[in-house]
């Protein structure tokens, strides 16, 4: 009887840690990978949609191909923790000063900001597109949702500055994830005197709310098991990509910075909520200005509104950016 007991608790135990490594293998190939790992090339149709139609899909490689065909400078750097950063540099005539843009999750910097670096360009901007972390030709394996990629915003902050001595004006821009980006590295210490303000299009708050968000409104998985995901998530985070998803957010650096912000979103953005850029707006006790583009979805404000879009950033750059 004690022979057989003993051998249906062992199988009990196999089963269970079966089971258990099941769970985590699973966890691991289908959410953790696909989602801090570098993404596959966007289709088509993928694109289409993205730039919600035909018509903003062709402005963007018209745009591309202008940026491109303009023969803009290749730029690198070694991050503080030893990976190879690559950017793109266009300079201008008689330049007024620097935008530096920062791309969203699983994008590049031409799909986010061909059209705007083109604009900005007529304005009299250098402009400065990097790959961010695990995107294109910058090394790394796993995103870190602006949590590490703060720094490197910071470091191209200070080659950019470092490139013209520090005498021209810096604006940084970001979008969706790069938004976060940048609105974290707001508040790095030691940023220069030269950095006039930030530009944050529809980013999130925190990595752990972006990802419950994604779990529970975007791919509908219920609310028990997203919390049991998340708990899992995070504990991948840390042991594969070295960063904890509630380590930093965009309130602690709201708290530290000094500079004035223009907060842009898409009413009808279901990517990110706009509930998220209204708290970061809230947030933030230094000189700053809200808008919100009437019918533009994710990312892609600068098309939907863009009239209104160009004006308040022309606007911004005019108010903070005189030598």
């Amino acid at each position: 009887m004690k022979k057989e007991t003993t051998r249906k608790i062992g199988l009990y135990a196999a089963a269970t840690a079966g089971f258990v490594m099941m769970y985590f293998v699973a966890i691991y190939v289908f959410l953790f990978a696909p989602s801090f790992g570098r993404s596959k090339p966007a289709t088509r149709e993928w694109l289409l949609k993205h730039f919600a139609g035909e018509e903003n899909y062709m402005r963007n490689l018209e745009d591309t191909e202008w940026f491109l065909s303009s023969v803009p400078i290749r730029l690198e750097m070694v991050s503080f923790d030893g990976l190879k950063l690559v950017a793109f540099f266009l300079p201008a005539a008689d330049a007024k000063g620097t935008v530096l843009m920062m791309h969203g999750y699983h994008s590049d910097p031409l799909r986010e900001y061909a059209t705007l670096a083109r604009y900005y360009n007529s304005l009299g901007y250098n402009v400065c597109l990097p790959y961010q972390r695990a995107h294109g030709e910058s090394e790394g394996k796993y995103v870190t949702f602006g949590v590490k990629e703060r720094y490197d915003c910071r470091d191209w902050i200070l080659k950019i500055d470092d490139m013209f001595d520090g005498c021209l004006p810096i604006f940084v821009q970001g979008i969706s994830m790069g938004c976060a980006t940048v609105v974290m590295a707001s508040g790095c210490e030691n940023l220069p005197l030269n950095v006039r303000g930030f530009i944050a299009d529809c980013g999130f708050t925190e990595p752990k709310a972006m990802v419950y968000y994604e779990m529970t409104e975007l791919r509908h998985i219920p609310v028990p098991l997203s919390k049991l995901f998340l708990v899992t998530g995070g504990l991948y985070t840390k042991i594969f990509a070295d960063f904890s998803l509630d380590e930093y957010s965009t309130f602690d650096a709201l708290k530290q910075n000094r500079r004035p912000m223009i907060f842009i979103h898409g009413s009808e953005d279901r990517r990110v909520p706009i509930s998220m850029t209204l708290t970061n707006y809230e947030a933030c006790s230094f000189p700053k200005e809200l808008f919100i583009a009437d019918g533009a979805i994710h990312a892609i404000s600068c098309m939907q509104q863009e009239e209104k879009y160009d004006k308040h950033i022309k606007d911004f750059f005019a108010r903070y950016g005189a030598r």
